[in-house]
């Protein structure tokens, strides 16, 4: 066991800045510069503090494990891993948008209509639920799934489908509810579907998309090439 995160928080470093997500509390935060450093100090050094040592790091008012205690209730004492960063991913992916566009792959009235529900679902199940749970749902829909298909038409027939759905649906500012949707379609067909949330500074944006097979689904690589991921679901 070791000094971690608890269960619900993830985090990335953006431009030299630590940014979290807390999942039940559906938000995004930062730290002070003090407490930032004492997570960096963690981070460095995550070894569970020796029950057996006469001054643990948990009971030193100078560590950094007693800086972060209360802090958001950011720190888990008997974790399963110390904490890790939200790794980086490589830039100049393709996007299948453009493959789509290069292809004769058109959706039909009925398949952007039945994406346009999914959409819909989704975004009141956002409204609903928190983002945990919504999460643990894709999860374990993705668990589920015993041998991932290799069907690339098929795949360029469901994202025919929810591209055209923005001609049914406001699409500006709903990332997150029109990835989860694609997700869920991917992962019901069968397709590999990773969903990223992934953050930016200066100003600060979050945004959301979903590759598939390591290439980018429902974006473009010059726009998300500007973001950090900080989940990989």
């Amino acid at each position: 066991m070791a000094i971690g995160l608890k269960t619900g928080i993830s985090f990335c470093d953006v431009e030299g800045q630590l940014v979290f997500l807390d999942m039940e509390a559906d938000r995004y935060f930062g730290l002070s510069p003090a407490a930032e450093q004492s997570f960096r100090a963690l981070l460095a050094d995550p070894a569970s503090p020796d029950p057996a040592s006469d001054a643990p790091a948990s009971q030193d008012p100078t560590s950094p494990v007693m800086a972060l205690i209360g802090h958001a209730q950011l720190l888990d004492m008997n974790a399963p891993a110390a904490p890790m960063p939200c790794p980086a991913r490589a830039d100049g992916r393709e996007s299948l948008l453009d493959r789509l566009e290069a292809s004769d792959h058109r959706s039909g009235a009925a398949a952007a209509i039945a994406a346009s529900l999914t959409i819909i679902a989704m975004g009141a199940q956002l409204r609903l639920r928190s983002l945990s749970s919504i999460f643990a749902r894709l999860r374990k829909s993705k668990d589920a799934v015993r041998d991932w298909r290799h069907a690339p038409d098929e795949a360029l027939a469901i994202i025919a489908a929810f591209a055209a759905s923005a001609r049914l649906l406001r699409s500006h500012d709903q990332c997150l509810p029109r990835s989860l949707a694609l997700a869920h379609a991917f992962v019901r067909a069968g397709l590999r579907a990773d969903l990223f949330l992934a953050v930016r500074l200066r100003p600060f944006a979050a945004h959301c998309w979903v590759e598939h097979d390591g290439l980018i689904a429902n974006d473009r690589a010059a726009h998300v090439d500007s973001y950090q991921p900080i989940l990989i679901l």
